[in-house]
């Protein structure tokens, strides 16, 4: 494995973590309500307060950080394969978090599905990049710049 390929997925690994800090935060200072419902699940393990429409909400931002995060692996590396590669650590941490931590506290829809799409959706946005990265016509408006 080259620098390029370890480079690849250390920065996708952690733009999904910076990803979803970013969204989390933004999400629970803007929308109104979030940051009661999620104070107490951090702060206390309380988490009662959490309706389906924030989880629907949290499903949606993985459908995009999970993506991002293999589209960037592969614009490093030029292999779509590496973003699965980056999906192994993800996917690992949602499964201990999900099926062991939080299976009887979360909805089990919920914890399935976090776990379920993180390889598929990180390979997809793997594929996208490196889709991208051949598409002549791209490499035509790269030249005409």
């Amino acid at each position: 494995m080259n620098y390029r390929v370890a480079i690849g997925i250390v920065v996708g690994f952690l733009s999904w973590w910076v990803g979803l800090f970013i969204t989390g935060y933004t999400a629970v200072f803007t929308i109104p309500g979030l940051r009661e419902s999620v104070r107490p699940a951090i702060y206390d393990d309380n988490w009662s307060l959490l309706s389906t429409p924030m989880f629907i909400g949290a499903i949606v931002m993985y459908c995009f950080l999970n993506p991002f995060s293999g589209w960037l692996t592969a614009l490093i590396t030029k292999n779509a394969t590496h973003a699965l590669l980056t999906a192994v650590p993800l996917t690992l941490y949602a499964v201990t978090a999900h099926w062991f931590r939080l299976w009887n506290i979360l909805p089990d829809w919920y914890n399935i599905l976090v776990v379920v799409m993180i390889p598929p959706l990180v390979y997809l946005g793997g594929t996208l990049a490196v889709s991208r990265s051949k598409d002549p016509s791209s490499l035509v408006a790269e030249n005409d710049s």
